[in-house]
């Protein structure tokens, strides 16, 4: 660990990080490979100008990748629409950065494998069906497994991995998207980044937000116009329910006491998102033919 100053973990593998006056984030890679992706992005990244980052200072561990501490930060506030403004605006910036940077010729990032990652997590959503039906219920469980097939059987005929290619960041969630005391916004934690369509990773973006507008995607694209321009596979991404399954299946990683709290407020997303997906499924389908 680095020499010096006031170390204190704040998680896993990051620390804060305090010496000579000035407060930095260090985070601790398994391997020197992933924290090579990481600078090596913020790297291309810097040359361009991208102005939603914040810069890596050089460190003698190779797995070690440190920041400066945006003091007084928050994260993104995906219920607000100013909050789903800026962030869609930085990750369609981050997407148009294709048009300076080969990222395939970078040689550090894998292509997104959507669908593989999809079916594996409908296989083990299956694969936990008697724990799942116990805590949700029959009727839930078989819907979301019934929307999830039906999903993965459209967006198999329709998906092109080499569409609009570019950078992904790799993981959408708010509080990857930091709001600077200044209103700026910047993106940390490039450590799923990959390439891939633009449009799929704008619809996983769509996935964490539509819960905030009571899953009203006609509402969501006249509050975004520039979401109207996806494609129709990447409107057909929405067909998945992905963060059901997602959340479900991270309850299950969960102790006891845990499970118990988050299951509260799992069963009203859920309830929530399940009266809501005919509704959500004709509106796609409208977009996606049109």
């Amino acid at each position: 660990m680095t020499a010096g100053g006031n170390i204190r973990q704040i998680k896993q593998n990051v620390w804060k990080w305090d010496v000579g006056g000035k407060r930095y984030s260090l985070k601790k890679y398994d391997s020197v490979q992933q924290a090579r992706k990481v600078r090596r992005i913020h790297d291309e990244l810097q040359n361009i100008g991208f102005p939603h980052i914040l810069p890596i200072i050089g460190s003698a561990d190779e797995r070690a990748v440190i920041q400066p501490w945006l003091d007084r930060a928050r994260p993104a506030d995906y219920s607000t629409r100013e909050g789903r403004e800026r962030t869609l605006s930085v990750l369609s910036l981050l997407h148009e950065t294709s048009g300076h940077v080969s990222w395939e010729s970078t040689g550090v990032l894998y292509r997104y494998p959507l669908i593989a990652k999809w079916e594996d997590r409908l296989e083990k959503f299956r694969s936990q069906k008697k724990k799942l039906v116990q805590l949700m219920g029959s009727q839930h469980y078989g819907a979301i497994v019934y929307h999830s097939e039906q999903a993965l059987r459209t967006i198999r005929k329709t998906y092109d991995p080499e569409e609009h290619c570019t950078l992904l960041h790799g993981d959408v969630v708010h509080h990857n998207f930091l709001k600077g005391p200044d209103g700026k916004y910047v993106m940390i934690d490039f450590d799923l980044a990959c390439i891939g369509p633009s449009g799929t990773e704008t619809a996983l973006w769509i996935h964490r937000v539509l819960s905030h507008v009571d899953f009203n995607l006609d509402y969501l694209c006249g509050e975004q116009p520039g979401l109207a321009s996806l494609s129709a596979s990447s409107f057909n991404l929405l067909l998945y329910p992905n963060e059901l399954l997602r959340e479900w299946l991270y309850l299950l990683s969960l102790d006891d006491d845990k499970q118990k709290i988050m299951k509260v407020k799992l069963d009203r997303f859920t309830d929530k998102a399940m009266s809501a997906w005919i509704p959500l499924c004709y509106q796609v389908s409208k977009r996606a033919n049109h």
